[in-house]
Formats: structure tokens, C-alpha cells, sequence
């Protein structure tokens, strides 16, 4: 939902300030001496100016070769004969790729490359949606004043496929910052929509370059934090198997082997036997496990075939389908239900603290945000997620575990990042680079060190 709002609003004011300017364009040319029909025109014109100036959209697409894969084999037939039937199957080459768009207006600290039209070729570069500014999570930018960003990416990376978005708007005043945003890290799994309000200070007793601030923070994510045994308790309480018919549209059939039944069809047990060393030894059923015994350690002479929906057969046995397939069919069908259940929300306290000098021979740039208290609002907000952890650190099962109503709960969610770069001499500098965020025990970070030294000649 903030997403959709967060890109409604930009659009719907990109279009209201182009109308305005062509508007205001056909004025001035009817009336050459006036430029303006009237207040409102004047402030509309202004706003619609002063929002989209020095702002620049973007779009790019790029293209890598793939990395490469070795071709893989199996084996179709032969199990009976001896005589294997290999099937090879070429490695599938697909290149990386990244298809960008984007539109941004972001102020640049003084330690950021200039990119953008104007600076392509004269010191600077183009924007390709490629580029991670770590300042970009920064909490506070450089300048007063409405800033906003559109980023959004599609590829495909070693093999991987994501979509990387973020959509935020904020607004800097003098004692205030509020910011409303979307960001979905594909690769990371990480999916958030986000409200931010704060009170801000920069004590003129510490040179203006130390920033405090105070607010909450409302946050939409995904379902998190809860495992497979506690959103369906079925399929390990009950009798597994008929959990997979009914869940996975799946069926199990009986086989037998007739030497384990009589004549009036009873069976009755007997002895398996491995062949080894020239004799035939009785097979103790602690000795490797297996399907074939029943629970009073005979062997059985029937089990379970295994047929997908629409009726093809692809695991002989319980034992193969239980340890080879129910996994992950399982992971899908938990997948599916969190999906189902949306998004969840929080109103969290958020403290932050950022810092920022800039000199000729030095500079840092760090932030920080804690989120210590948080109330959830939905039944499988992360307050139940946090409440379920603690449920099995005291070893309580999980279809035991209460879901508790909204409330507050406490836990430690994070975001920092630092940029430092020491000139220490002209053709010798060190530079160190990185983001951390921590939300919901679920880590995204990126981090870059390095050195750089110009030779000046021998």
C-alpha cells in the first residue's frame, strides 16, 4: 500500500508540475510583459520549479557474459541390464543482465563523484541504476527541503534472478524530517514499506556536524520469524502422509511383494538378508535404517508408491519421498501460506545519530538507527515473532505457542553506514565504505575497503 502511494504521489506530481509549466508557458507567450496570471499560478509554478529542479530520470540496460557451467549427466535407463543409459544435458548458458530505470533528486555530499548530464565527460558520469550510494540510507542529506528517489532494477545475476526497488520521499525542515518510502532487496529476501517521522537537533556546541533525532517509524514487511510448525501444525501433529495428499495434490498407493503373504493374502514377517562375503546374512534393521522394517524390527514386504497429480510416478517408497521431495514441497506450500496472510505492521521508537565532516585531507560520514520498542498491529506482526522465539528458548512446543493480541514488545532492529576516506599524501589515500541493516534478524549489508596509490615516476 505505500508503495502504491509513494508512486502515486510522485507521478501525480510530476504530471500536475508539467501541466503547470505548459500552462504557465502559453500565459507568458499571450502575455508577454507577464509572466505570472496570479498568486496561485505564481506559488503553483514555483512549487512545480523549485520540486523538479536539478532532479534527473534515467533508464539503462546492461549486459554480461554468463558465468560459465559444466554440462550435466544422468543415467535413464540400464538399473535392470547393467548397461547404463547416460543422458547428457548441455550447461545452460545465461548471461547476467540488468535492465534500470529511475528518476532522483538527492543532494551530494561533498565527497561524491558528480554524475548526472552536465558532468558526463567533464569529471563525472552518467546515472545507470547500477551505482550503490551508500549515502543513500543515510538518515538526513545534505540540504533542506523536499528530496525524493525512484529506483527501480530487474536481472539476473550468476544465475539469480531479482528485482531490486526503492521508492522514498522526504522532506528536511529545520527541526523536523519526514520520510515515506518502499524497498525490496531481491537477493537479500528483504521487503519493507516505511513511514518515518522525527524531531531533529544539531547542537551548535559540537561545530553543527553532530545530528541527533527522535520519532517513530511505521513499517509494512512481509510475514517473518515464524517457522513451518507453527503457522500449519498439521502436517507434524497428525499422520504426515495424509498431510501431503491433502496439501500437495498428491497421492500414495500400497505395492507388496507376494512372497510375504500366504495364500489367504496374511503376511507375515520375515528375515532381510544381504548377500556378503559369499553367504547370506541376516540384515540387523539398526544397521543403516531403511523403509523395509515395520516397528517391531521385521522386515516388511510392502510400502508406498508415490505419484505426482497428474498420476506420474516419482518415489517408490515413504522413505525416498520423505527424505527427497516432502522438504521441499513443504518450503513451497509455508512459502504460499505466508504470502497469503500480506503484510504485517509496526510502529516502532527510532533514535538516530549522524555525523558528517568534510576536509581537504579527511572526511567521515557515519549514521545510525536503533529501533528498540515496537508495537505490532497484526497477528503475525514480528511482536508474535519475537514472542515465539522466546516460546521455544523455553523449550515449549511449538503447536503450544499463544498468539498475543497488539502490543508492544522489545527488540533490537538497526540500520548504520560509514564513509571515511584519509588523503595521506597527494598520490596515497585509504578509503572505507559499507551499510548494515538489520530488521526482523534479517541482514543486508554491503561493505568496500581499499587503498589507492598514483605512481608520480621513478
Amino acid at each position: 500500500m505505500l508503495k502504491k502511494i509513494l508512486i502515486g504521489l510522485l507521478l501525480s506530481s510530476s504530471l500536475f508540475g508539467v501541466d503547470l509549466i505548459k500552462k504557465e508557458a502559453k500565459q507568458s507567450a499571450e502575455k508577454k510583459y507577464k509572466f505570472f496570471s496570479g498568486p496561485k499560478s505564481l506559488f503553483s509554478f514555483r512549487f512545480a520549479d523549485k520540486f523538479f529542479k536539478y532532479s534527473t530520470a534515467y533508464a539503462s540496460f546492461s549486459l554480461n557474459a554468463p558465468r560459465y557451467k559444466d554440462d550435466r549427466f544422468a543415467i535413464v535407463g540400464g538399473l535392470s541390464t547393467g548397461d547404463l543409459v547416460v543422458e547428457r544435458t548441455e550447461g545452460e548458458l545465461k548471461p547476467d543482465f540488468q535492465t534500470s530505470f529511475g528518476i532522483r533528486k538527492v543532494g551530494r555530499f561533498q565527497y561524491e563523484p558528480k554524475r548526472g548530464v552536465k558532468s558526463a565527460g567533464k569529471g563525472g558520469t552518467w546515472y545507470d541504476g547500477s551505482e550503490h550510494n551508500a549515502n543513500e540510507s543515510a538518515t538526513f542529506g545534505p540540504v533542506k527541503g523536499w528530496e525524493y528517489l525512484i529506483k527501480w532494477s530487474e536481472g539476473r545475476q550468476w544465475g539469480n534472478e531479482y528485482v531490486n526497488q526503492e521508492y522514498w520521499l522526504r522532506y528536511i525542515g529545520d527541526w523536523m524530517m519526514v520520510k515515506v518510502g518502499m524497498t525490496e532487496l531481491g537477493l537479500e529476501d528483504i521487503a519493507y514499506g516505511q513511514a518515518d517521522l522525527r524531531v531533529h537537533l544539531t547542537p551548535e556546541a559540537l561545530g553543527d556536524k553532530l545530528h541527533f533525532s527522535l520519532g517513530v517509524k511505521h513499517r509494512q514487511h512481509p510475514v517473518y520469524g515464524f517457522d513451518a510448525m507453527v503457522l500449519d501444525t498439521t502436517w507434524y501433529r497428525g499422520a504426515w502422509w495424509a498431510f501431503a495428499e491433502t496439501a500437495f495434490g498428491i497421492d500414495d498407493n500400497e505395492w507388496r511383494d507376494p512372497a510375504h503373504f500366504d495364500e489367504d493374502g496374511n503376511w507375515f514377517g520375515t528375515d532381510l538378508l544381504e548377500y556378503r562375503n559369499g553367504e547370506w546374512v541376516t540384515l540387523d534393521p539398526d544397521d543403516g535404517g531403511g523403509p523395509f522394517w515395520n516397528d517391531d524390527g521385521q522386515a516388511r514386504g510392502y510400502d508406498w508408491l508415490w505419484r505426482d497429480a497428474d498420476g506420474k510416478l516419482f518415489a517408490y517408497t515413504d522413505r525416498e519421498y520423505f527424505l527427497y521431495h516432502f522438504p521441499s514441497m513443504l518450503e513451497e506450500y509455508i512459502g504460499e501460506k505466508k504470502k497469503a496472510l500480506g503484510n504485517q505492521n509496526e510502529t516502532s521508537l527510532v533514535i538516530g545519530v549522524d555525523y558528517y565532516h568534510y576536509g581537504d585531507n579527511w572526511w567521515l560520514h557515519g549514521w545510525g538507527n536503533w529501533l528498540p520498542v515496537h508495537y505490532g498491529h497484526d497477528l503475525h506482526a514480528y511482536h508474535n515473532a519475537a514472542h515465539y522465539g522466546d516460546h521455544l528458548d523455553q523449550k515449549g512446543k511449538p503447536h503450544e505457542f499463544k498468539f498475543k493480541d497488539a502490543m508492544w514488545h522489545d527488540w533490537n532492529d538497526y540500520d548504520m553506514g560509514a564513509i571515511f576516506g584519509v588523503k595521506i599524501q597527494d598520490n596515497l589515500g585509504v578509503f572505507a565504505e559499507g551499510r548494515y541493516l538489520f530488521y526482523w534478524e534479517r541482514p543486508a549489508y554491503d561493505i568496500k575497503l581499499g587503498v589507492n596509490y598514483q605512481f608520480m615516476g621513478f
